[in-house]
């Protein structure tokens, strides 16, 4: 296997840090120990500058490139973003309405058309069927005022829905030590 660039970061199927590697858990190294990487990575990831620098902290995130691209959001280097689980509420969906299908005579039909619903009042002051709802021939239909129906209200809820894509947990590992990268 080569030898790695300085601030290289691999990953590992197995659960520790190889000799000269350190896992992406956002831990600070001191940088008098580590100047080579301090001085690819200075305090992007953390760290007081003076005396210690921060790795990235890769845990629960997905890596991707930094930069902007056309129609692409712009990303910082060093910037985590992003939820493991979110909670929608109705801010979070567009403004719509749900037509209510119905017929628009005043008698009853024993069949619905297709697509709208089934259910019908037998006559006013009465409750509306529950049971049987195909009624004989001889029920009269009432007409419902322009503003029977009213909104239902929001359907959302406050618990939080995965927001994950799908993933394989991995060790992810930056190169303390290797050849130091060259601008090309």
């Amino acid at each position: 296997m080569a030898d790695p660039f300085v601030g290289e970061i691999r990953a590992f199927a197995f659960t520790f840090a190889p000799m000269n590697w350190a896992t992406c858990d956002g831990q600070t190294l001191n940088i008098v120990q580590n100047q080579a990487l301090y001085s690819l990575l200075g305090t992007t990831y953390g760290g007081d500058g003076k005396t210690t620098f921060g790795l990235p902290n890769l845990q629960g995130r997905a890596p991707m490139s930094f930069g902007a691209g056309p129609g692409l959001t712009p990303r910082t280097l060093g910037a985590a973003t992003g939820d493991a689980s979110v909670s929608l509420s109705a801010n979070h969906f567009p403004p719509h309405t749900h037509a209510l299908q119905s017929v628009s005579n005043s008698t009853a039909d024993q069949k619905p058309a297709a697509n709208h619903y089934l259910a019908k009042v037998p006559s006013a002051g009465k409750p509306p069927v529950t049971s049987n709802t195909y009624q004989p021939p001889s029920a009269t239909g009432v007409q419902l005022a322009a503003d029977a129906v009213q909104p239902a209200g929001t359907a959302t809820g406050q618990i939080p829905h995965d927001n994950m894509q799908p993933y394989l947990p991995l060790l992810l590992c930056i190169a303390l030590y290797g050849e130091y990268p060259v601008r090309g």
